[in-house]
């Protein structure tokens, strides 16, 4: 999607056509991230409901939020999330009960890869054991050994309830001493716990999101930053990459001198962005947010011929460019144009994720666009 915005020409009549087409791009974009496919194992009471609420948004494992999909596992997932855990339920792990878990999570495997469907492989699994136990059973090894050798997705241990972090630390390296062929084991509290008067913080979910995210394929990655929220390093990561990828791209616009009456080429390419860090930071673009992008950090205040009032504004904050009006722009401005409106962007995505504001606070008569010049200033002086 993010090619094809890049490429086409502006050809809106109103401000209305360009939001509207703005609000289209944003769900095929969605559409396009796909969904990162996750297995999280472990006996009951582990935390595993726990874990997946302090991981990703919108309050995944809430009660009878599953369906079952096998005699051991359930598929968890929600609309507007791209993201599927397939939770095993229960898993008692006498020799029975492992080796259906372990013929059902093979199969699940297997039905993805035979599909042939990416969005449909499975991309990682997490096996959560209670470190408060101090109890990694023969019987648990075999089935982390088991899965992680028959199969080429990456494994995880996860220790979970971990109140006392020295304690689970020393427990994380007793089971390293086991050679099984894991990508990590992480160490734990996914919510904090008060204990008569004692309070142990949650802590380690945010690093368990960033080592995940280092294991899985590229493709899978956006749909991962946009499905957790533990981690905003992981999101500002991906979102970056975004910037860079839509910099080459206006750079290319701009590489042969454009004149400004024709600049409208980079808005799209830079609309574009906007949307992919939108689905990013997993906010829903709404007609009001899209208008408030539009009209406030590109500048426009309403004209038909978007792309010259955009570069009107925006050059006039690039030092030492002045009006610039009547003049060029090349690759380089281009660039540092659409490196600053990024950098921005982000700025803003970030202030609405941590809740510090909200999209009514993007409208007309909030203040929203003097923040916004004030926050291009300072990008574009920096590049």
């Amino acid at each position: 999607m993010g090619a094809n915005m890049g490429t086409e020409q502006l050809d809106y009549t109103s401000m209305e056509d360009l939001i509207k087409k703005m609000l289209s791009d944003f769900k095929d974009d969605m559409k396009s991230m796909g969904h990162v496919n996750i297995i999280i194992a472990g006996k009951t009471g582990v935390g595993k409901s726990t874990l997946i609420n302090a991981a990703f948004r919108d309050h995944l494992a809430e009660t009878g939020s599953g369906r079952p999909i096998t005699q051991a596992c359930q598929l968890i997932e929600k609309d507007g999330v791209p993201l599927r855990i397939y939770d095993t339920v229960g898993l008692e792990l006498n020799e029975e009960r492992k080796e259906r878990a372990i013929a059902d999570i093979k199969g699940i495997i297997n039905d993805g890869l035979k599909s042939g469907d990416a969005d449909k492989f499975i991309h990682c699994l997490w096996y959560c054991v209670d470190s408060n136990s101090d109890r990694f059973e023969d019987t648990e090894r075999d089935f982390v050994k088991e899965i992680a050798e028959s199969s080429d997705i990456p494994v995880m241990i996860v220790l979970t309830k971990s109140y006392l972090k020295g304690h689970a630390k020393r427990f994380a390296e007793i089971i390293a001493g086991y050679g099984m062929p894991v990508k990590n084991i992480s160490v734990v509290l996914a919510e904090s716990y008060d204990d008569e008067g004692q309070t142990f913080a949650a802590y380690g979910v945010k690093e368990l999101v960033e080592t995940t995210i280092n294991v899985l394929p590229e493709a899978a990655r956006r749909a991962w930053a946009n499905a957790q929220r533990a981690s905003l390093a992981v999101k500002r990561r991906e979102a970056e990459n975004i910037i860079r990828q839509t910099v080459k791209m206006a750079f290319g616009t701009g590489f042969s001198p454009v004149p400004v009456s024709d600049a409208a080429l980079l808005v799209p390419v830079q609309l574009s962005m906007f949307i992919r860090i939108t689905n990013v930071y997993g906010i829903k673009l709404t007609t009001s947010l899209a208008t408030s992008l539009v009209s406030g950090l590109l500048g426009v205040a309403g004209a038909t011929y978007v792309g010259r009032s955009v570069v009107s504004f925006l050059l006039k904050l690039v030092p030492g460019f002045g009006t610039a009006i009547g003049g060029v722009i090349s690759g380089a401005t281009a660039a540092s144009i659409t490196w600053g409106l990024g950098r921005t962007y982000i700025e803003i995505m970030e202030r609405l994720f941590r809740g510090e504001i909200t999209q009514d606070d993007l409208g007309e008569g909030s203040g929203f666009r003097d923040t916004i010049k004030e926050l291009l200033r300072e990008n574009l002086s920096k590049k």
